[in-house]
């Protein structure tokens, strides 16, 4: 696939934000005691805290190969390209008591309304493809504690 400069230069030259060069609003250890409600009546809510202690959510860097997508479709244009992604989240399976999938707020609609998110993609239910340039990997946690602790992704 031929990259356009900009393109390339995102590819290439994106290093991920370290603190405290990040533009990150807050970062996940500002989070810790933040309780994400279940959709189950009765059960106890999660902590950031504890997903993050268990590896049930974290963020790294795209694979260079991985920050733009190609996508075609049938009227033969030729591709479309979205991109540039900086992050993969996963969200472990315990998250998934914290949202529904036909929930008012799509948890991919209220990970993108966080601040520094510029483009998200669901791959599958426990990952996700973020475009944050500026975002360091605690802000892309911190980012997801927020859009799973936003009621709506509830109901």
């Amino acid at each position: 696939m031929d990259h356009t400069p900009e393109e390339r230069s995102v590819a290439v030259d994106w290093t991920p934000p370290q603190r405290p060069s990040c533009s990150c609003a807050e970062h996940h250890d500002d989070l810790t005691d933040l309780l994400l409600p279940v959709t189950e009546p009765g059960a106890d809510a999660l902590t950031v805290r504890d997903l993050v202690a268990a590896r049930r959510i974290g963020a790294e860097p795209v694979a260079l190969g991985d920050r733009w997508w190609e996508l075609h479709d049938e009227t033969d244009t030729g591709p479309d390209r979205i991109g540039p992604f900086h992050w993969a989240l996963r969200v472990g399976d315990e998250t998934r008591r914290c949202y529904h999938d036909d929930a008012e707020l799509t948890l991919d609609q209220a990970l993108l309304a966080q601040p520094g998110v510029q483009l998200v993609e669901w791959m599958d239910r426990e990952a996700f493809l973020v475009g944050a340039p500026t975002l360091c990997a605690s802000g892309v946690v911190a980012t997801a504690a927020r859009a799973l602790a936003d009621p709506r992704v509830r109901r």
